[in-house]
């Protein structure tokens, strides 16, 4: 027997990227990560939700390092932000969330990260030292537009982003969130629009290249990701994210080769596979290993190689770390199939 169709782990990975509530409730719980200046990190951070030392979620802060878990129940939840190992350390604070009544209630939580001590501090924001003297009508604008989406009004948020281009049409930062405010809400088109003209504004910023990747991931171009990605490493490359990021991308570019190509396209993704593991190994050697990429990810690098049991394994732990995941039972069927694969390549006493 040869391995999954391939495609299904691919599909699994975009399905997954939001984790099923452990118990589903009418709430939301947001909040922001800052660094102990009170600015936002360099890059996303991973935020884990636990109650009763259960995980519930896991994702990513968005790139102005907000986050947002709904479909919660009463309770004391610990949320916890990775550290990157290079000048904060992982950090964890409490939240209750104790609404009576069923009426939908929103919580806010947010995450000061601690620094690691005697490490140097990154400077906050971006790398380069782009700066824009932003009229102040337009500058509340895009804050009340940040305290909008915290609050889930993504169309008001929108609205107000649009209103501080009214009245500051060269605004970088105003074009990169609409950029992201499209993107989360499915619109590429206009997400593209909005982060080529932050581009143009200022080429500098790692984020923008951040944001392209992630745009060009959901619309499968990954070939198009690998070099955005690359490009914003290029513009900060002690950034894991941006290693991490290209790595993923490489993984998806190589699964989308079929195995039934010709031999040249089997060659290339043979090389595409070195390069993405050799972008994980350095997100890993940048963070202290404390970057790596997802378990589904690395289930498609191991299927890919041929090594079904640690594939098996990673999708395994994905269900471990996420039990009441809702495509949990295709998993489980996926999981069946690499092992019968792995027993077949067993050599018989």
């Amino acid at each position: 027997m040869t391995g999954i169709q391939p495609g299904v782990l691919a599909f699994l990975f975009l399905i997954s990227s939001a984790l099923a509530a452990y118990a589903q409730g009418a709430h939301t719980l947001q909040g922001r990560v800052v660094t102990p200046a009170g600015h936002q990190p360099n890059s996303p951070v991973k935020i884990t939700l636990t109650l009763n030392g259960r995980r519930i979620y896991e994702t990513f802060t968005d790139l102005s390092g907000r986050f947002s878990f709904t479909g919660l129940n009463r309770g004391r939840y610990q949320i916890t932000a990775e550290g990157d190992g290079q000048s904060f350390d992982t950090t964890s604070v409490y939240a209750e969330v104790s609404a009576f009544g069923s009426a939908p209630q929103l919580f806010t939580q947010d995450v000061q990260l601690r620094a690691i001590p005697g490490k140097p501090m990154q400077q906050a924001g971006v790398v380069s030292a782009f700066s824009q003297d932003v009229p102040k009508r337009a500058r509340e604008a895009l804050e009340r537009s940040i305290e909008l989406t915290g609050e889930g009004k993504t169309q008001a948020a929108i609205e107000k982003i649009q209103e501080a281009l009214k009245e500051f049409p060269e605004y970088f930062e105003a074009h990169f969130q609409l950029g992201n405010q499209y993107l989360k809400a499915g619109r590429f088109d206009e997400a593209v629009s909005q982060l080529d003209r932050a581009r143009q504004i200022n080429p500098n910023d790692e984020r923008v290249y951040q944001s392209f990747g992630l745009v060009l991931m959901q619309q499968k171009n990954y070939a198009v990701a690998v070099a955005v990605f690359s490009e914003a490493a290029r513009l900060n490359p002690v950034n894991p994210f941006n290693a991490l990021m290209r790595g993923t991308a490489l993984i998806h570019q190589a699964y989308a080769i079929a195995p039934s190509s010709s031999d040249t396209a089997v060659s290339d993704k043979q090389y595409i596979i070195s390069r993405a593991e050799i972008s994980l190994t350095l997100a890993s050697n940048l963070s202290d290993k404390k970057v790596k990429a997802d378990h589904l990810t690395l289930a498609m690098l191991y299927e890919m190689k041929g090594d079904y049991a640690r594939a098996a394994k990673e999708l395994e732990g994905h269900l471990q770390d996420n039990p009441n995941a809702k495509n949990a039972d295709s998993l489980r069927t996926i999981i069946k199939r690499l092992r019968s694969s792995s027993d077949s390549k067993t050599p018989q006493p």
